[in-house]
């Protein structure tokens, strides 16, 4: 993991954010990949006067055998979501100051996360035979082996209720 002194900026609004990621630049392309897409598509969308909502989710998931005659199952062991609604700003000052407090929301959020992450909650184990690490991890990644994660994003037509702050959440799923 590297730590990089980086500000999140999209479509010429800055905001001032800095946060640790994973310095390898193959994941990180696939990533941004992935964004850039949900936010091409929410901007597409206000463009055509459609909705100015959508939801980004970072799903982690381990592939489970197949056994004859059905395909492999999938098991998301843990979900967090962001919830976007679109303003606008009327002015500069209040672009600022609509900056300033989501930067402030996304660390917070961020710090969230950490300590969530760090606690004993389920992850899955490390498989014993080298033949099912994929199930459990990327290996698509020729140095690195995050844990099997896909992006997910979709655009509501209804308006976002909730406050960022209560955005990010984690889901468990115990089946």
């Amino acid at each position: 993991t590297g730590s990089s002194g980086i500000n999140a900026e999209y479509g010429g609004s800055r905001i001032d954010f800095t946060y640790c990621s994973v310095n390898h630049p193959e994941l990180a392309n696939d990533i941004e990949k992935q964004v850039s897409q949900f936010h091409s598509e929410l901007r597409g969308s206000v463009n055509a006067g459609l909705t100015r909502n959508g939801t980004i989710a970072l799903e982690f998931y381990e592939k489970k055998k197949a056994r004859w005659p059905f395909a492999a199952e999938f098991f998301t062991w843990e979900r967090w979501e962001v919830k976007v609604e679109l303003v606008s700003a009327t002015s500069t000052a209040e672009q600022q100051r609509r900056q300033e407090v989501i930067g402030s929301e996304l660390a917070e959020k961020i710090f969230y996360v950490t300590q969530m992450i760090n606690k004993s909650d389920y992850v899955p184990k490390t498989p014993d035979i080298a033949n099912d690490i994929g199930n459990v991890y990327h290996t698509k990644y020729q140095d690195i082996h995050p844990y099997l994660f896909r992006i997910k994003h979709w655009l509501t037509d209804s308006p976002v209720n909730q406050s960022v702050g209560t955005s990010v959440r984690k889901l468990l799923n115990y089946t």
